[in-house]
């Protein structure tokens, strides 16, 4: 299922959705291939909209912003 994100803070926000947290929620790797693990990331500038995998919602440091207001989630996005 996807999930719509939107910044609602007046900065862009970046978050590295790291291989142990996101990955595991995922059900699959999403790192770049290759010898290490490089996690992808997810940005969303002020006051835009992404729609994204609800895996994301596994990632600790973007449950903080949705708690403090600066993202709102929208599940089940087209």
């Amino acid at each position: 299922m996807t999930v719509a994100i939107t910044n609602t803070s007046r900065r862009g926000l970046v978050f590295v959705l790291a291989h142990d947290v996101y990955c595991a929620a995922l059900g699959r790797c999403a790192c770049r291939p290759g010898t290490l693990r490089v996690a992808p990331s997810l940005t969303i500038p002020s006051g835009l909209t992404v729609s994204a995998d609800d895996a994301v919602l596994s990632v600790p440091e973007l449950v903080c912003a949705v708690r403090d207001g600066s993202l709102s989630v929208k599940r089940g996005a087209a």
